[in-house]
This record gives structure tokens, sequence and C-alpha cells, in this order.
């Protein structure tokens, strides 16, 4: 079926080109080619743009509210009532986002219904706009670039309703069939977006809802992958005061990779359950600690400054450990990946220069 699928999308944009191009023949040569390369550079973000807009309106019709929209590492965020701009990178491999949440708790049921609505707004409007632009080029405006457009458009939407993930990036049709087919109560999306309105009222954790917690924790234990990026979240709850209870959830998800990887997730993990070993006074004596750091990805430059300060201070290095987690502290300032993560973040790099010094 998903041959099929693939088979009749190339056959449309194929025939939608050869169509185009014999009812309003262009003069090749060097100009027309440059015009042509220049309509996909310019549509690729575009389509992205409106990909991410159709999430936002569908957003907004949910109820929810924005807090980052991104193109490529452009980044617009919703922070303290104003709006920021940001060049960051995307290290989860995104092409663009647009992060909302929802303003209050609500019923999982009614949360999860909420979120397919949501993840659809992107890939339909992309479809919708599809045909509107191929229209235009047809029958009222016989542009090449309306062509392009309307077929990057397409494909864009068509693809991201593939329940496919690309390494840590999930298609919208991923997470719209794991919110179809996973239990509410195990569910990695839905706890995602109810620590986002967790975080949303309060920095300060220990006011957070234990029962969410509890369910963190669960889902840690599982063999979701994604789950994994949930364990900084806890590490922020319980660090630096009870190390322990990191060590212990962590047992199973964290230095469980053979080889150096770019997965995010097991970043994550690795650089959390290091962090507790540090602050339990074990991460020199932890088997093989420095090879399984730097096993660690360097996509996310708080964690590769996390690291780089863990092995300076298992070499005796202090002063070179502090002054890599003050750089990652100073970086802080302007980076802004996981929206939330910032203030926590912040918390926990400060203890961590106090214990050292």
């Amino acid at each position: 079926m998903k041959e099929i699928g693939s088979l009749v999308l190339g056959a449309f944009i194929g025939l939608t080109g050869v169509f185009y191009f014999i009812q309003y023949p262009e003069s090749w040569s060097i100009r027309s080619g440059l015009l042509i390369v220049l309509c996909i550079v310019v549509s690729l973000p575009l389509s992205i743009l409106l990909h991410e807009f159709g999430h936002f309106l569908a957003g907004r019709l949910q109820g929810m509210r924005l807090l980052n929209l991104s193109v490529g590492p452009f980044v617009i965020e919703r922070h303290e009532g104003k709006l920021h701009f940001h060049f960051t990178p995307s290290f989860l491999n995104y092409l663009g986002r647009a992060m909302m949440t929802f303003p209050e708790h609500m019923n999982k049921e009614d949360m999860r219904k909420k979120l397919i609505r949501y993840l659809f707004g992107g890939p339909m409007i992309n479809i919708i706009g599809s045909f509107l632009l191929v229209g235009i080029a047809f029958g009222i405006w016989h542009h090449p670039f309306f062509l392009f457009f309307g077929i990057i458009n397409v494909l864009l939407g068509f693809t991201n309703l593939k329940p496919v993930m690309a390494e840590n990036a999930l298609a919208d049709g991923f997470a719209i069939k794991k919110l179809r087919t996973v239990p509410v109560e195990d569910s990695v999306i839905i706890s995602a977006y109810s620590v986002l309105v967790e975080g949303t009222k309060t920095f300060d954790m220990k006011q957070w809802d234990a029962s969410l917690i509890e369910q963190l924790e669960g889902l840690i234990a599982t063999d979701d992958p994604i789950a994994k990026s949930f364990f900084p979240t806890l590490g922020y709850y319980y660090l630096p005061e009870d190390p322990e209870k990191v060590l212990a959830i962590g047992r199973t998800s964290a230095f469980t990779r053979e080889a150096a990887s770019s997965d995010y997730y097991s970043d994550c993990a690795d650089i959390t359950f290091a962090t507790a070993l540090f602050f339990n006074d074990e991460l020199k004596d932890y088997p093989s600690i420095e090879e399984e750091l730097r096993k660690i990805g360097k996509s996310d430059i708080i964690i590769d400054l996390k690291r780089s300060a863990l092995l300076s201070y298992i070499e005796g290095d202090f002063k070179g450990a502090i002054e890599h987690l003050k750089i990652a502290n100073d970086s802080l300032k302007k980076w802004h990946p996981i929206y939330l993560r910032g203030e926590m973040e912040r918390e926990l790099l400060t203890a961590m220069i106090d214990k050292i010094i």
C-alpha cells in the first residue's frame, strides 16, 4: 500500500511537470535553468513556513498557544510575553517546527484528539496549498515558480504523513500513528505535552504534579527510545539532592550504545546518568566512564560542554571543568532548542560548579 501511494505521488508530480512544460514551453538556456533552480530554492523554505503555519493555525483552533516557530536555524520564540529571534541550528534534524502547548491541564483523551488535529494541520495546508498553486500556474499566472512551489508542497505534505522516524526527527504521521495506537497512559507524546504545561506554569519542578513525575519514570523503563528524552527532566527534578534516585531510574537506559553516535535521545540519557554519578561521587570509579562519555554526540552544545567538563573533572583539571560549565551557562542565554530547558539547566550547571569549588 505504501509503495502504491509513493507511485501515485511520483506520477502526479512527474505528469504535472510534463504537462506544464508542454503547455507552456520554456526557451531553455542558462538563464532559464538558473531561474528554475532559484524557484526551487525559494520554494523550499516557503513550503516549510507554510507547513508550520498550518500547525500553528490548527493548534490555535484547538486552544493551544505558540512557544516557538522555526524554519531551519531561524527561530521565533515567545518568552515572558515577548517575541525573541534566535539563530539556532536544529540538533533534532527538523527542517522546521511549530512548538505549541496547552494553557492548562486537560483530560488526556481530549488532549490526544486535539494533538492529532494539530499534527494534521501542517501536512494538510501543504496539500491544499499545492493544488491551489498548481491551479495558479496552469490557469492564472504561468510562471514555473508556482509550479515548483506547488510540487514541493505536495511532496512535503504527503511525506510528512508517512509514519516514519528519520534519526531523531518524528514525521507528523509517525506521531499521529503513536497517538492513535498507544494508550494515553503510555503515550510519550502526551506526556511530553503534559511536561510543557507544567513547565509553562512554573520552573520550580518541586511544585509539579507528582503523578506526572511518576509517569515519566515508568516511561523511561520502557523500550521506547524517545522516552529517554525525559531522563534530563527527572535529573532536574532529583539533582543534586538525590543522585541515587536518578541512577536507579537510568540503569537500564544510559550507556547502552556500542559506539559513538549522534542519537540525541541516548545523549540525553548518558549525560544525565553521568551527571548523577558526578553528584554521587562515583564518576571517577565508574567502569569505562571516559569511553562512554566520548560516545556522546556533539550536536547539542550544552551536552557537549557538560561532557567536556566531566572529562576534565575525571582528569583532575577542576579549573577546566568549571570553565566548560561556565561557558555552557553563558550559552543558555541565547540557546533555545526545547523552550523550557534553559532555567532548569542553569540551576543544575550552577550546582555542578558549586560542588567542584
